[in-house]
């Protein structure tokens, strides 16, 4: 491997993604001019910050290990290496290429946008939390000593004192846990069978719905894609259940395999998966017709992609205020915490 491209991947484990999309779009245009995969490659090597990467995948290629997995060992993102695997299912690599550019930018774009709305609310809470425990320590206890009357106002204002501190550092605390527990999810979940990842899954409120979305998308994507290469049914399911790239569409592909072998019917099975939409088995049901469910999954993959993007941009639209508001409250919490047994104190005089 060229060395530039080594110190690359050993600094970013990963190709950044700009490398990754400069790729994939040269690649797509090379293809569409009519050049074969192995041509298509060469001609990267016109570009001074893409030769040695399309030198390395050459290699790889020539060794006989296939497009997919060099990508893979170059560290590309592994939605880009799904899509990529599919294609030579259905033997059309651009189209999977092009299908991926459009997924993999609007990803980067939420990531991004994502990154901006969180990262003045982050900032703030960090300052506001530094202040916070200034005051608990500080501040606080001095208007407590002041405000030692006895009286049951005192006592009260006190509670109120001692119950929002512990509301807000709990708060804190939540929050860094379960920053904490994603991080080693996202390294131990593989080594948890998938029945007990679903069931994990199940109990997370908001993240299901998103992953029924999503899974129903790959699902209706991938299924129908493979079911215009005039695949049958029962042979587009045991290609996506020997594929290690999805993990729960492998799982889900083989308990729908293992229902047409019993003779049941393909969409009872899915109305009883979890994350798989009841459109989506729906659309199973009301179809005997491969070349008629071919178009209404190609539609429906439409429609998933419309509603996973509109619920992303609400869910990004709500982070900064919902961030503000629970911030401004806490502020005015402090603030009548410390100004209220102060005033209390002075009518006291």
């Amino acid at each position: 491997m060229d060395l530039s491209l080594t110190r690359l991947l050993r600094k970013n484990k990963r190709l950044p993604a700009s490398i990754q999309l400069s790729f994939l779009n040269r690649l797509s245009r090379s293809l569409s001019n009519g050049y074969s995969l192995l041509a298509a490659l060469e001609t990267l090597k016109w570009d001074k910050t893409l030769q040695s990467l399309a030198i390395e995948i050459i290699d790889q290629l020539k060794r006989g290990i296939s497009f997919e997995q060099a990508l893979e060992r170059l560290s590309f993102h592994s939605l880009i290496t799904t899509y990529i695997y599919f294609s030579k299912e259905h033997s059309d690599l651009e189209e999977s290429i092009l299908q991926c550019i459009d997924i993999y930018e609007q990803r980067l774009m939420y990531k991004k946008k994502f990154a901006q709305a969180i990262r003045y609310p982050i900032i703030l809470t960090i300052i506001f939390t530094i202040t916070f425990m200034f005051i608990q320590q500080k501040v606080l206890p001095y208007i407590m000593n002041l405000f030692q009357t006895g009286s049951g106002d005192s006592f009260f204002l006190m509670s109120i004192i001692h119950l929002f501190s512990i509301l807000y550092i709990s708060l804190v605390i939540i929050g860094v846990i379960i920053g904490i527990t994603i991080i080693c999810w996202k390294y131990w979940k593989h080594r948890l069978p998938i029945s007990k990842q679903i069931r994990i899954y199940q109990a997370i409120p908001f993240y299901r719905s998103y992953l029924t979305l999503n899974t129903s998308f790959l699902f209706s994507t991938h299924f129908g894609s493979l079911l215009g290469t005039g695949l049958s049914i029962r042979d587009v399911l045991i290609i996506l259940a020997n594929q290690s790239k999805l993990p729960l569409l492998s799982y889900y592909a083989t308990q729908l395999t293992e229902s047409l072998n019993n003779g049941r019917h393909i969409s009872m099975t899915m109305s009883e998966l979890s994350f798989i939409s009841p459109q989506l088995a729906s659309i199973f049901q009301k179809n005997t017709n491969q070349e008629e469910l071919k178009n209404d999954l190609t539609i429906y993959a439409t429609f998933l992609t419309e509603e996973i993007n509109q619920r992303i941009i609400k869910f990004i639209t709500y982070i900064q205020p919902i961030f503000f508001i629970v911030l401004g409250l806490v502020i005015i919490m402090i603030y009548l915490s410390i100004m209220l047994p102060m005033y209390q104190l002075i009518e006291t005089f």
